[in-house]
C-alpha cells in the first residue's frame, strides 16, 4: 500500500514538473548582469541545398528581465509573394517556468513593411505585439519560412542588440557540395563561439555571451558584435538565376540581369535634355542642369515589390508618372545623362548616419540604397537622386565616408565616397553685440556653415517664420527672453554654403551684482553637452563626425562701465581636437571674443575616453566664463 501512494506522489511531482519549462533562476547572474533579456537556447536551421529555395527554421527561447527586454523583443515572420511561413507560434512562460499563454499563427497580427513612402509593397510580416502582466517571463518562439530567394543568407549574429545576453546559440546552414557557401567572420575573438564545416554544413555555436553595453560615442552595434555571414556562388533571385564569386562577377551580372532593358526613354525627353546642355562644354556642367531637371520633374516614392526591390523601375515610366524609388530615380537620372554622352555609375550603399560599409572582400547582395557616380578625373561626384532639395554633387551624412559598389557593364567594384575633414565642417560665426545699463542685449548675428555643417542647416531654408523663430530659441534656450526681429538666409547651392543673418535681442541677459554687471562673453555657441562619466568604459571612442567652429564677438559695453578684468587666454591641444579662446581689450570701450574649437573624426581606444571627456568638460566650463563690469 505504501508503495502504491509513493508511486502516486511520485507521478504527481512529474505531472506537475512536467507543466513547467525554463524558470528563470538557473539563469547565471553574469549573463543575467546589464542584460534586458536573455538567449537562452536558440536553434536556427538553415537549408541552401537547393539554388532556388531558402528554408529558414528558427526555434528560440528568450527570457525578458525587464519592460526595455520587452520592447528589445522581436517575435514576427516575414513573407511576401515570393516567401510563405509555414509555421508560426509563441507560448510564454512567468518566473517559475509555468505556461500563461500561447499563440498560434492565426493569432498573430498581419501587417504591411511599409516605410512610410511605398506606393507599393509587397512585403508583409506576422507579428506579436506582447504586453506581459509581470516581469520576468520567457517566450518560446519557433517559425519556419521557404523562399525562392537564396541570394541572401541570414547572417548569425548570436548576440542580438545592446543589453542583452546569450547562453546558447546554434546556427546550422546545409548546402550543396557543388554549391559550397562562402562565409566571413567578425569579431569572433574573445568570445566562446565556434565555427565547424563538414562536407554539407556549417555548424556555428556560440555558449555564455555576456551583454555589450550601450556607451556614448560607441561604434555601432554591428561594428562591435559577432557575427558570421554567408553567401552563394549561385544563387536565385526573385526567379533570376545569378553567378558571382567577388564583386567584379557581382556588379556584372548585376548589371545584365538588373540594369538591362530599363535606361529606355521617349524621344521628346531626349531631344529636351539635349537643348538642354547643348551650350554646355563639360560633362559636369551637363550633369548639373540634367541633376536640376531632375530635381524640378520628379519626386520620390518607394516602390518595393518582388524583384523591384532590386530591379528599378524603367526610366520611361519614371519619365511618364513623375515618381519612383531610389533605384528608379538613379536609373532616370543615368539614363538622361547617358542620352547626352556623360559617363555614369550606378551604386548600391548602405545609406544613414552609421556609415556602415559594403564588405570590400565579401561579395553578396547588399546595401539599402542607389545613388549617382559620375567619374571627374581621378574623383567620382555623387549625386543624391531622391532629393529635391540637396546641391548637386553634395549627399551630407546620408552617404559619405563610406565603402559602395558602383556597377558597369565590366563588373562591380569597391570604392569609396567622399569623407569630409573637420576643416571643411566649417561654421564660421560672428556678431556685434551692445550691451546696455540695463543688462539688455542687441546683436546683429551672421553665420556661414559648409561641409556637414550646411547639410545640418539647409533644411531651414522651406521654414517658415514661426518655425524659424521656434528653431533658434531651442537652439538659444539658455537665453531667456530672446526676441528675434528679423531672419534672413541664404541657401548658396552653387557654393554649397548656408548663411545666417537674424537681428536680436534680450532682455536681462546681464546679472546685476549690486551697481555692476555680469555676463558671459560666448552669447551664440556655447558647449553644453558633456558625455556621460563611466567608471570602465569597454567600448572604443568614436568620433563620427569632424568639425571646425570659429566664432567672432565684437561686444560694445555700456557708458560708464569697464571691465574689471578679463577671463586669461586658453589653448588645449589634444588627440581628438582642440579649443582656444582669446579676450582683447579694444580703446573704444570694446571687447573683442574670438573661439575656436575643433573636432576630430576618428577611433580611439577605450582608455582615451576620459581624456576625451575632461576636454569636453574644459571647453563647456571655459564657455561659460564670466566678465564682471564695475561701473564708474
Amino acid at each position: 500500500m505504501r508503495s502504491i501512494i509513493f508511486l502516486i506522489i511520485l507521478l504527481m511531482g512529474l505531472c506537475s514538473f512536467s507543466q513547467t519549462a525554463f524558470p528563470v533562476g538557473p539563469i547565471p547572474d553574469q549573463l543575467k548582469n546589464g542584460a534586458n533579456l536573455v538567449v537562452r537556447e536558440e536553434l536556427i536551421n538553415i537549408d541552401v541545398t537547393k539554388q532556388n529555395k531558402l528554408i529558414y527554421n528558427l526555434y528560440q527561447v528568450v527570457t525578458v528581465l525587464n519592460k526595455r527586454g520587452n520592447e528589445q523583443l522581436h517575435l514576427y515572420a516575414q513573407y511576401d509573394d515570393n516567401q510563405k511561413i509555414n509555421k508560426l507560434e509563441a507560448t510564454f512562460y512567468n518566473i517559475f517556468g509555468k505556461e500563461i499563454d500561447h499563440y498560434k499563427k492565426r493569432e498573430f497580427n498581419d501587417m504591411a513593411m511599409a516605410d512610410g513612402f511605398s506606393l507599393y509593397n509587397d512585403s508583409r510580416m506576422l507579428y506579436l505585439d506582447y504586453v506581459p502582466t509581470t516581469y520576468p517571463f520567457t517566450v518560446v518562439f519557433t517559425y519556419e519560412t521557404e523562399s525562392g530567394n537564396t541570394a541572401f543568407i541570414p547572417a548569425w549574429f548570436p548576440l542580438k542588440g545592446y543589453a542583452t545576453a546569450t547562453q546558447n546559440s546554434v546556427y546550422k546552414l546545409r548546402f550543396d557540395p557543388e554549391n559550397k557557401p562562402r562565409f566571413n567572420t567578425k569579431n569572433l575573438e574573445n568570445y566562446s563561439i565556434s565555427v565547424e564545416e563538414n562536407p554539407t554544413e556549417f555548424i556555428l555555436t556560440a555558449t555564455d555571451l555576456e551583454s555589450i553595453a550601450y556607451e556614448t560615442f560607441s561604434p555601432s552595434f554591428l561594428d562591435m558584435a559577432p557575427n558570421v555571414k554567408f553567401s552563394l556562388n549561385k544563387f536565385s533571385l526573385e526567379g533570376v538565376a545569378g553567378k558571382a564569386e567577388n564583386w567584379s562577377e557581382f556588379g556584372k551580372w548585376m548589371n545584365e540581369n538588373l540594369l538591362s532593358g530599363v535606361e529606355e526613354l521617349p524621344e521628346s525627353t531626349i531631344a529636351a535634355v539635349k537643348n538642354l546642355v547643348k551650350n554646355e562644354t563639360t560633362n559636369l556642367g551637363k550633369a548639373r542642369k540634367i541633376y536640376s531637371f531632375v530635381q524640378d520633374k520628379v519626386r520620390y516614392i518607394s516602390i518595393q515589390i518582388g524583384i523591384g526591390g532590386w530591379k528599378p523601375m524603367p526610366a520611361s515610366k519614371v519619365d511618364e508618372l513623375g515618381y519612383g524609388d531610389c533605384k528608379a530615380l538613379t536609373n532616370y537620372t543615368k539614363a538622361l545623362l547617358n542620352s547626352v554622352d556623360v559617363p555614369t555609375y550606378y551604386t548600391i550603399l548602405y545609406a544613414g548616419d552609421e556609415e556602415r560599409n559594403i564588405s570590400e572582400n565579401f561579395s553578396s547582395l547588399e546595401g539599402n540604397h542607389a545613388i549617382l557616380g559620375i567619374p571627374d578625373n581621378e574623383n567620382i561626384i555623387w549625386l543624391e537622386c531622391t532629393s529635391q532639395k540637396l546641391p548637386f554633387g553634395f549627399g551630407g551624412n546620408f552617404s559619405d565616408d563610406r565603402d559602395v559598389l558602383i556597377v558597369a557593364p565590366e563588373g562591380g567594384k569597391i570604392i569609396h565616397t567622399k569623407k569630409y575633414g573637420f576643416q571643411e565642417n566649417l561654421q564660421s560665426n560672428h556678431a556685434s553685440v551692445e550691451l546696455t545699463a540695463n543688462g539688455k542685449v542687441n546683436a546683429i548675428f551672421e553665420s556661414s556653415s559648409k561641409g556637414l555643417q550646411y547639410d545640418d542647416k539647409y533644411y531651414l531654408a522651406s521654414k517658415n517664420n514661426k518655425e524659424l523663430e521656434r528653431h533658434y530659441r531651442n537652439k538659444w534656450s539658455y537665453l531667456n527672453g530672446i526676441i528675434i526681429d528679423e531672419i534672413e538666409l541664404n541657401n548658396n547651392k552653387e557654393e554649397i554654403v548656408f548663411d545666417e543673418k537674424l537681428k536680436l535681442k534680450t532682455p536681462n541677459y546681464c546679472s546685476a551684482v549690486g551697481t555692476d554687471l555680469l555676463f558671459c562673453a560666448n552669447i551664440f555657441n556655447r558647449f553644453q553637452n558633456v558625455p556621460t562619466r563611466y567608471d570602465e568604459r569597454k567600448n572604443a571612442l568614436q568620433i563620427k563626425t569632424g568639425f571646425t567652429n570659429i566664432d567672432s564677438l565684437r561686444i560694445s559695453l555700456p557708458i560708464g562701465f569697464v571691465a574689471e578684468s578679463l577671463p586669461q587666454e586658453k589653448t588645449i591641444e589634444v588627440p581628438f581636437g582642440s579649443y582656444s579662446v582669446n579676450y582683447k581689450r579694444n580703446p573704444d570701450n570694446s571687447i573683442e571674443y574670438v573661439r575656436r574649437f575643433i573636432i576630430k573624426k576618428g577611433i580611439f581606444p577605450s582608455d582615451q575616453y576620459e581624456e576625451f571627456r575632461s576636454f569636453l568638460q574644459t571647453v563647456a566650463r571655459n564657455d561659460k566664463a564670466k566678465i564682471l563690469l564695475k561701473k564708474n
